[in-house]
Parts: C-alpha cells; structure tokens; sequence
C-alpha cells in the first residue's frame, strides 16, 4: 500500500504539466586550459551578439535535443580546439536565478539576461605544443589565450566566477593526480615537467625534491633520447603512467 502511494506521489510530481513549468534552457560552458607564454591560460571567445556584446566569455551553446551533456561538451571541445580526444570533465553546475522584491525591482541578477539558464560547465586541458592553433581555428571568431593572473576584470555572464572556480579544481587536481601531464607532449625535459607544475600552481619548487618525486618514485623514465635547450644537452622523458600526486596531503578544495 505504501508503496503504491510513493508510486502515485512521483507520478504526481512529474506530470506533463508540471515537467513543462521546471524545465527551462541550459548552457554547456567550457573552461580549455594551456601554457600559453609560460603561464597558465584559459581559451576565451569575443562575443558578438547580445547579450554582453565586445565581452569576452567562455566558448559554450545552449543545449542541443536529444544529445547528452557530455557528448555536447565533447563536440564542443572538438570544435573550440581541434583536438579530437583530449583530456575533459564535467566540473560544475552554475545556476543564479534572478530575484526581485514586492515592487519587483531586481535585488539579485541572474546568471543570463535572457531568462533563468543553468550552465553546466566542463574543463578541458590543449597541450603546449597545440595551444598556438587555437587561437587561429577558422570561423569561430575571435578567441584568444588570456592568462588567468590577468583575467578581463568583466566577462560575460557569470563566466570570471566558472573561470575561477575551474582554476581551483585544475591546481587540485594537478597537487593530487598525473593531470599535469597531459600539458606536456610525450616526451619533456625535467625542466619543462617541473615548470608545468610551477605555472599551474603558481609557485616555485625545489629542484631537488621534485626530481625525487618523479623520477625516484618512477613516475617517469629516461627515453634514452636528448635535446638540445638553450645550447646545452637535455634528457627525456615520458611518464610511465603510473599514479602520481606532487602533494602529500590534500589542498582542502571540496570539489563540488
């Protein structure tokens, strides 16, 4: 008996009616990562069209029917970047309704213009070597690396908010996984895998101690091949894909 009337009660609640009152658009909104210039950058687009026109925003689309949100995102990051199969997830759900008080005046603004849209936003990472092709991707208009130490002071939308929201989660990440790596062709030096590290968590490291934790652990292995940098000779690398985390304990970031 009781578990007819649970039954009833759902039943009730995603009426028709009630589905079409809930429902409302949704943006898939992608925060692309490099090492631009020797620094940490995120790929933004100029818009041209209202709203926030000469702003500059993250590259995004309104959801498509019958597509899901990954395989969305995924298209989406094809398309920005030209990389088929590059590294991307699902980082958060942005949502900012607009609230009015009883002489309907406008207390807190929404997250768009344009009515109540939730974005549901991704974070992909373009290798180094890839990054300056981006940039000159054909048809999409004006997008550009922008270092995140020197973001546009207004973007589009809440867009400075996912921005800064997806910077913590990649120096998360990066402190507790193998993600750097994925910055870095397959085969680096020790100095361009130690600068990855430096740019994205904005700090210096110890030569010393980083060399034992990457190469003591076995997190890379000589490839017997060298290059030459600045005039001198330099080892390299690949990682051996093993398991890897540069901080011994957590940063204290709840990902959401």
């Amino acid at each position: 008996m009781k578990h007819e009337m649970a039954e009833r009660l759902v039943e009730r609640s995603f009426a028709g009616d009630r589905l079409a009152e809930s429902s409302g658009p949704i943006s898939v909104d992608l925060a692309v990562f490099t090492l631009a210039g020797r620094e940490l950058s995120v790929l933004l687009t100029e818009r041209t069209e209202p709203p926030y026109p000469g702003f500059w925003s993250l590259p995004g689309s309104l959801r498509q029917p019958t597509v899901s949100l990954d395989s969305q995102a995924r298209t989406l990051q094809n398309v920005v970047t030209g990389i088929e199969g590059g590294w991307i997830e699902q980082l958060k759900t942005f949502d900012r309704p607009q609230q009015v008080d009883a002489r309907g005046n406008v207390v807190v603004p929404g997250r768009d213009p344009r009515g109540d849209v939730l974005s549901v936003a991704y974070i992909a990472i373009v290798p180094t070597a890839l990054a300056e092709s981006c940039e000159a991707r054909d048809g999409l208009g004006q997008q550009q690396w922008h270092p995140v130490r020197r973001l546009p002071v207004e973007m589009a939308f809440d867009h400075r908010e996912i921005v800064d929201y997806a910077v913590r989660r990649l120096r998360s990440k990066v402190g507790y996984s193998s993600i750097g790596f994925q910055l870095l062709p397959s085969e680096f030096t020790i100095t361009e895998l130690q600068h990855v590290y430096e740019a994205v968590l904005g700090l210096s490291i110890n030569r010393g101690n980083f060399w034992r934790k990457v190469v003591d652990r076995g997190v890379i292995e000589p490839t017997g091949k060298e290059r030459s940098v600045r005039g001198k000779r330099a080892y390299l690398f690949r990682f051996t894909q093993q398991a890897f985390g540069l901080r011994e304990e957590p940063d204290g970031f709840i990902e959401a």
